[in-house]
């Protein structure tokens, strides 16, 4: 029994909600939560997508985070499972956004110059 509730977490814990790479319209729907929200949320920016696997899997484990929000394109599908299965071990819900523009190929850079 004892190693059952070592395990238990107050759902109070899971206090924090994690944006991974916001866009501008996520940022802006942010803005518009109300205080107290606003107050539990972080952001994430990765420059180096090297360590954001090892970022991603301390914040599950923590247990101090409600949800994550994350692009489907930033991580590989293999590392996105096993976040999926770390997120149902450790009651974090992930939310997976699809990307609103398409990636930039050497034809849509030419483009834009």
């Amino acid at each position: 029994m004892s190693a059952l509730l070592k395990h238990y977490k107050e759902p109070s814990d899971h206090y924090w909600m994690l944006w991974v790479a916001p866009t501008a319209s996520q940022k802006q729907s942010l803005s518009k939560l109300s205080t107290q929200d606003r107050q539990r949320c972080l952001m994430l920016h990765p420059k180096n997508n090297n360590h954001l696997m090892t970022a991603l899997e301390t914040a599950v484990i923590s247990g101090l985070y409600q949800t994550i929000t994350l692009p489907k394109h930033i991580i590989n599908q293999h590392q996105g499972k096993q976040l999926e299965i770390m997120a149902i071990r450790h009651n974090t819900h992930l939310v997976w956004v699809k990307d609103q523009q398409p990636t930039l190929n050497s034809a849509s850079q030419l483009r834009l110059l």
